[in-house]
C-alpha cells in the first residue's frame, strides 16, 4: 500500500514537466521541465525500494539504479540555470559559468551514472523491517566508489548556493521571482533528500517534500510565464502607440480596409484631406467617401488634382498594396503620395521660363514697335490737326496710346529691376500721402460710376516705405483699377493702411463678384485674363515689382462675396 501511494505521488512532477512543455518551448521551460522529471524519478526511486511485496529484488535493483539518474543528473541541472542566468544577464560570473563547465559537471554526473550500475557504486541491499511511522523497505548498501555520488551531491548543494548568489544579483528581470522560487524549492528537496537518506528521518518523507517544491514550481513558473505574457502585451501595446503616432505623423494618406470592404483605419493626414473625422470613418464603406473613390479610379499612374471646401488645391499620386496576414486576414491600405510642391515647383519653373522668354520678346518685339509706332501717331496727330472735325483721328491715337501703354508693360517684363545700392539711390515715400493721391486720382471715376472708395488709416508709427515710387504707384494703381472694374453699380472699395510687425500692410477691398477658386490658383500667370479687353500681364507685373522691393502680395476672394489684395511693404522707422 505505501509502494502505491510514493508511487502516485512520485508521479505528480512527471504530469507537471510534461504540461509546461504545451505552454513554452523556451530552454529555460525546457530546463525546468527536466529538473521536474529528474525530480520524478528521484521520488520513484525511493518508491520501488518500498516495493517489496509487489516485486523481487532483482528488478528492484534494476529500476533503482535507472531512476538514480533523478538525483545524480539534478547536479548539472542546477548548473545550467545559473549559466543562463549569466549568459542573458550577467557577464561577469562567465568564468565561473560557460560552455566548458556545463560539459565537465554533466560528464561527472555520467561517469557518476555509469559507476551506479555496478558492485563499486551499490553492492547490496539490507532489508528494514517496520517500525512505527516506517513501512519495511529496502535499504541499498553502496561500494567503494560511491564517493562519486556524495561528491556528486555536494556539487549540487554547492551550484544551488551559486545559483541564489546570482539570483540575488539580477535587476528587473521579470523571472527573477522564479528563480527565486527554484531556489526555495531546491533547499527543501535537497534539504530533506540528506535528511532522509542518513536515516534521520524516513526514506519516503523527502517525496512528499517533493510535491511541496514541484508546486512552488509549477506556481513560480505560471507567475513567470504571467509576468512575461503581460510584458508582451504592454510591449506591444507600446509598439501600436508608436506605430499609430507614426502613422498619423505621416504627411502621406492613408486609408486601410478590410476583406469586407470596411475602412479600419485613416491617418490624420487623410481626415484632414477630406474635412472627415477618423471616428466616424471607421466601419464605413470607402466608396462613402465619393472624391476619394474618383481619385482611385481615376488610376496610380497619374496625380489627381483635387480642390478641397476651402479651394486649397492638391496634386496627389495614389497607391493601393494587399496586406495578408498569418491569420488569413487580408487588408488593402491606399496610400496618396502629395506631389502638389513638386508641382508648384514645375509651375514656378515653367512661369520662369515664361517670364525668360517673354522678357526676350519684349525686349526685342517693343523697341521695334514703339519707333514706328511714334511716327504713325504723328502723322495721325497732324491729319487731326488739319480736320479738326473728324473723330476717327482721335480714335486711333487713343488705340495707339493704349498700345504704347502695354509696350511700357512689357519692357518692364522684360528688363531687370533688381536695386543697385551703390549705382542707385534708394528712395522712400509717404503710404498715406500716396495712397491719399491714388484716391484722388480715381475719385471722379469712381462717381462718374456710381462706386464709392473710401480710405482708413490705421497707422501708428510707421508711414514710410522702402520702395521706388513709380513701383509703388503701379502696384496700386493696378490693383485699385481691378477692384473698381469688378464691383458694379453702388459697389464699394476699400483701401486700409495698417502695421503688421515691421511691415506695412495695404489691403484692398471690394465688394465685387469673387473670383471662382479655378481662376484664383491661376492669378499672377503671364497672359491669364478673365477680362473681355484684358492682357493679362497686369497683375504679373505687380508680384513681379513687390517680389523686386522685398514686398509680398496676395489674393483672397469668395465667390459673390468680394475680394482682398493683402500688400505688405518693407518700412522705414
Amino acid at each position: 500500500m505505501e509502494f502505491i501511494l510514493l508511487l502516485t505521488v512520485s508521479f505528480i512532477p512527471l504530469f507537471i514537466s510534461v504540461s509546461i512543455l504545451f505552454f513554452s518551448k523556451a530552454s529555460l521551460t525546457k530546463a525546468l521541465s527536466l529538473f521536474l522529471l529528474m525530480l520524478s524519478f528521484w521520488q520513484m526511486d525511493i518508491a520501488f525500494l518500498y516495493a517489496n511485496e509487489f516485486l523481487s529484488l532483482e528488478v528492484i535493483d534494476w529500476l533503482f539504479r535507472i531512476l538514480r539518474m533523478g538525483p545524480i543528473f539534478i547536479m548539472p541541472l542546477m548548473y545550467y540555470f545559473s549559466y543562463y542566468l549569466v549568459k542573458e544577464n550577467l557577464v561577469q560570473f562567465k568564468l565561473l559559468f560557460n560552455k566548458t563547465g556545463l560539459m565537465i559537471v554533466t560528464g561527472f554526473s555520467i561517469v557518476t551514472y555509469a559507476i551506479n550500475f555496478t558492485n563499486a557504486g551499490v553492492a547490496s541491499y539490507q532489508f528494514v523491517e517496520a517500525v512505527q511511522f516506517s513501512p519495511s523497505h529496502w535499504v541499498p548498501v553502496y561500494g567503494v566508489l560511491n564517493f562519486t555520488f556524495i561528491i556528486n551531491i555536494l556539487l549540487v548543494f554547492v551550484n544551488w548556493f551559486f545559483l541564489f548568489v546570482v539570483t540575488i544579483r539580477l535587476k528587473g528581470i521579470y523571472y527573477k521571482g522564479f528563480y527565486l522560487q527554484l531556489v526555495i524549492a531546491a533547499m527543501i528537496i535537497f534539504v530533506n533528500g540528506v535528511i532522509s537518506g542518513f536515516s534521520v528521518v524516513p526514506l519516503f518523507f523527502s517525496s512528499f517534500n517533493s510535491i511541496i517544491a514541484a508546486l512552488i514550481l509549477f506556481l513560480g513558473f505560471f507567475q513567470m510565464q504571467s509576468q512575461r505574457i503581460s510584458d508582451i502585451n504592454l510591449e506591444l501595446v507600446r509598439q501600436s502607440d508608436l506605430l499609430e503616432a507614426i502613422m498619423d505623423i505621416n504627411p502621406n494618406y492613408l486609408l486601410v480596409k478590410d476583406a469586407e470592404n470596411r475602412i479600419v483605419k485613416v491617418n490624420n493626414s487623410f481626415c484632414k484631406l477630406f474635412a472627415e473625422s477618423g471616428e466616424d470613418l471607421l466601419g464605413k464603406n470607402p466608396s462613402t467617401l465619393s472624391h476619394f473613390t474618383q481619385m482611385v479610379e481615376a488610376g496610380y499612374e497619374i496625380p489627381y488634382r483635387y480642390a478641397d471646401c476651402k479651394g486649397r488645391v492638391y496634386y496627389i499620386q495614389w497607391g493601393s498594396r494587399q496586406l495578408n496576414q498569418e491569420t488569413g486576414e487580408t487588408y488593402t491600405i491606399f496610400f496618396g503620395n502629395d506631389v502638389t510642391e513638386q508641382k508648384r515647383n514645375e509651375q514656378v519653373l515653367l512661369s520662369s521660363e515664361k517670364m525668360k522668354v517673354i522678357g526676350e520678346m519684349a525686349a526685342s518685339v517693343a523697341h521695334e514697335i514703339r519707333n514706328p509706332l511714334t511716327t504713325i501717331r504723328g502723322f495721325i496727330q497732324l491729319l487731326k490737326e488739319r480736320n479738326p472735325e473728324s473723330s476717327y483721328e482721335k480714335i486711333l491715337i487713343e488705340e495707339i496710346d493704349r498700345i504704347n501703354q502695354v509696350l511700357k508693360e512689357l519692357l518692364i517684363l522684360g528688363k531687370p529691376e533688381a536695386k543697385e545700392e551703390d549705382a542707385q539711390v534708394i528712395s522712400h515715400l509717404d503710404a498715406i500721402n500716396e495712397v491719399n493721391n491714388i484716391n484722388l486720382l480715381f475719385e471722379a471715376l469712381a462717381l462718374e460710376q456710381n462706386k464709392h472708395i473710401s480710405v482708413y488709416n490705421k497707422l501708428k508709427t510707421l508711414s514710410l516705405i522702402d520702395m521706388d515710387k513709380s513701383h509703388f504707384k503701379q502696384v496700386m494703381i493696378n490693383v485699385v483699377k481691378n477692384s473698381l472694374e469688378a464691383i458694379p453699380a453702388e459697389g464699394k472699395v476699400k483701401i486700409m493702411l495698417d502695421e503688421l510687425g515691421d511691415r506695412i500692410r495695404i489691403r484692398v477691398m471690394d465688394n465685387g463678384e469673387g473670383i471662382p477658386k479655378s481662376r484664383l490658383a491661376r492669378i499672377g500667370e503671364p497672359y491669364f485674363t478673365s477680362k473681355e479687353k484684358g492682357n493679362g500681364i497686369g497683375l504679373t507685373i505687380c508680384f513681379k515689382l513687390m517680389n523686386e522691393n522685398n514686398g509680398e502680395m496676395h489674393v483672397k476672394s469668395k465667390e459673390n462675396s468680394g475680394t482682398i489684395v493683402t500688400m505688405l511693404f518693407p518700412s522705414i522707422k
